[in-house]
């Protein structure tokens, strides 16, 4: 039986030589950084990364540093561009096999953070490492405070190409993030620029004319049927809303028809205002809102339920698993206008929405593509 080639199953021309299995410890040396804790974070002094930022702030790549300290610089582990960092401590396994190439010199390398140099392409290694997230894991030890010490995982094979070779895949994959970043700014901005909207119109800064009301004499609220995990489906016709965000499985029955506002009963996410373009099933821990007057347009009621959604989640009561009463949400007070006016305010800003999931649908897409290239582009 022939040798399977250690090469990649996508690949640019001109390279035609299998890759090289090597140890880790055979292309890199490991140290570690010095401790700053989170009281020496300052507003000023030497920009610094903390471990737990590692996993909660940054990327395969760090351009851009987000804290500071005022330590005395002399006695602190100091960065040189392209160190690879990587957190020794952390909750779960999975966080600690995490990667970032550092691309600034002179930054303050906080502790229980291996410092990885290599005489590779550094970015390369990084990207080659977080898809080994789950191996890597493997080297962990712990229960409540896992730990990921150098000498255990050091040991583990990787496969590396050319440098020529590795320069051309992460210059393809960082603009591939460019791209990534510019949409994830564009959606930034978007959701602000909703927000500005909904505070001018709701606050009356456009001075419109509102009549107040309570929820129960424009809308019937009902709450859905239970509908357990185990008569649910992997995959089905519709979803079942419950009492999170997302749904909670799904079923080939519907209860509760398209273009319907929804508030979550209860849970950690109660008083969620959401709206349902398709039939779904309604479950035991969810509101949902029919039978509206017909001075009420549905988008323009769950845009202001949206916008006094922080009010709404403080309506919640108990501890363990909190919920909100039927009747506090009947009697949400709600700013209504004349039909008309109602309607133009739901087109805009269902505009803005559709531009939002837009832009949404086109992050998901470069996330796909880009995370096929990583399966095809590495060994």
């Amino acid at each position: 039986m022939s040798e399977e080639k250690l090469v990649p199953k996508l690949r640019f021309s001109g390279f035609t030589d299998e890759w090289n299995e090597v140890t880790l410890n055979d292309v890199a040396t490991f140290s570690k950084g010095k401790g700053i804790s989170k009281n020496d974070i300052s507003n000023y002094g030497i920009e610094c990364v903390r471990y737990g930022e590692l996993y909660t702030k940054y990327n395969e790549m760090i351009y851009n540093i987000e804290s500071k300290t005022d330590l005395n610089k002399n006695e602190l582990k100091l960065s040189e561009k392209n160190d690879i960092l990587m957190p020794c401590s952390g909750e779960t396994a999975i966080d600690l096999a995490t990667a970032s190439c550092i691309q600034k010199d002179q930054v303050a390398i906080g502790g229980d953070i291996t410092v990885i140099k290599t005489n590779q392409y550094a970015p390369f290694i990084t990207y080659y490492l977080n898809q080994k997230k789950t191996e890597i894991a493997k080297y962990a030890q712990g229960v409540s405070i896992v730990h990921l010490y150098p000498k255990d995982f050091k040991v583990m094979n990787i496969r590396i190409p050319s440098i020529n070779e590795q320069k051309m895949i992460i210059g393809l994959l960082e603009e591939i993030t460019k791209k990534e970043q510019l949409l994830e700014s564009k959606y930034q901005q978007y959701q602000e620029y909703k927000k500005y909207l909904m505070q001018q119109i709701f606050t009356q800064k456009l001075r419109f004319d509102f009549d107040e009301i309570r929820l129960k004499s424009i809308s019937k609220i009902n709450k859905g049927k239970q509908l357990n995990k185990e008569h649910m489906l992997e995959i089905g016709k519709f979803y079942v809303l419950n009492g999170g965000q997302e749904p909670s499985g799904y079923t080939d029955s519907w209860n509760t028809s398209e273009n319907t506002v929804t508030i979550s009963e209860g849970g950690n996410s109660c008083g969620f205002v959401n709206f349902n373009t398709e039939k779904f099933w309604s479950g035991g821990h969810c509101y949902y809102l029919n039978k509206l007057s017909e001075n009420i347009d549905v988008y323009y009621l769950y845009s202001y339920l949206k916008f006094i959604e922080p009010q709404i989640m403080r309506l919640r009561v108990g501890s363990g698993l909190p919920n909100i009463q039927k009747g506090d949400i009947e009697n949400i007070k709600i700013k209504i206008l004349p039909k008309k006016e109602q309607i133009k305010i739901s087109n805009l800003l269902l505009s803005t929405d559709n531009k939002i999931s837009s832009i949404e649908s086109q992050k998901d897409s470069f996330e796909i593509f880009k995370k096929g290239l990583l399966q095809q582009m590495f060994v």
